[in-house]
């Protein structure tokens, strides 16, 4: 009796072996069906990500900007934008939609949304570095376009002052005030220019040229002034100012942009897809072994 129930035990027990094992295999059947949707849209990624001349950020970003580099990087951003981004998203839909019913599916799926997850994280990096490139050379435009208006406005100040000239004790105190704004100004603004590092010249912009700027706009409107054209001169002068401002305002910009762009490793980015297939590796191994073990 006892040998027919230990025979009963391990029939019931290699069943139960079979039915696991076609259960796991038929688990593995249904991953692998829908991988293969999944792979077909990574396939679509791919295909994109290869057409868009990533390898040009290396030449373009070590060049000096011409008309035609800034060109090719804002079709860059353009492109990354509108054409790769969306074929990422589909990708990235298309893994949620793995089935994973057993431990072992459960497995796979994570590993393929961790593989996924890091291709992502590369591109937005990518897209990071193209955006702050951009940013730079539209602020280094702004900065430039500050400087001509500054350089205007002071002529009109100086053309002015020439007009003016036979204002008396009212021309002359407003030309004293500019001369000892303008040696302060000087005076502040080499500390600025003479910072060793980013930070240390972003704190003189901070914390001393643009209080003095602001307390100088403040000190000339409060003026009073009765010539006309000294008066013209002074709201030459206020405009001037205005443009020193926003000078430096921009200046602090493409310091933080440069700051930023310099923790990117250009080196490191992705060019091509070929760059992302290591992030498939743990997966790829686990899928081998299960394969050969359901096959």
């Amino acid at each position: 009796m006892k040998k027919l129930m230990c025979f009963v035990l391990l029939v019931c027990f290699a069943v139960v072996l079979v039915a696991c094992g076609h259960e796991g295999a038929n688990e593995f059947k249904d991953f692998d069906s829908t991988l293969t949707d999944v792979k077909q849209k990574e396939k679509e990624f791919n295909k994109v990500m290869d057409s868009i001349d990533l390898e040009n950020i290396n030449d373009l970003s070590k060049t000096d900007m011409t008309d035609k580099n800034k060109k090719e990087f804002n079709q860059l951003q353009n492109n990354l934008n509108s054409k790769l981004t969306p074929k990422l998203e589909a990708y990235e839909k298309s893994t949620k939609h793995l089935p994973a019913n057993s431990e072992e599916t459960k497995e796979l799926k994570s590993k393929y949304l961790a593989s996924v997850k890091k291709k992502k994280a590369a591109i937005e990096e990518v897209k990071t570095f193209v955006d702050l490139y951009n940013q730079a050379v539209k602020a280094n435009e702004d900065i430039l376009d500050y400087t001509k208006l500054f350089e205007k406005n002071r002529s009109e100040v100086e053309e002015n002052m020439k007009k003016a000239n036979n204002a008396g004790e009212s021309v002359k105190g407003f030309k004293e005030k500019l001369e000892q704004n303008n040696k302060d100004l000087k005076n502040t603004a080499e500390k600025e220019s003479n910072s060793t590092n980013a930070k240390s010249e972003k704190q003189v912009i901070e914390t001393q040229i643009m209080p003095l700027i602001k307390k100088q706009i403040k000190d000339l409107n409060k003026a009073e002034i009765t010539d006309g054209y000294v008066n013209d001169a002074r709201k030459n002068t206020i405009e001037m100012y205005y443009s020193l401002q926003n000078y430096y305002e921009t200046r602090e910009e493409t310091i933080e942009i440069g700051e930023a762009i310099a923790k990117i490793d250009i080196n490191k980015l992705p060019k091509e897809s070929e760059d992302l297939k290591h992030y498939d590796k743990e997966f790829n191994k686990r899928y081998a072994e299960l394969k050969e073990k359901y096959q």
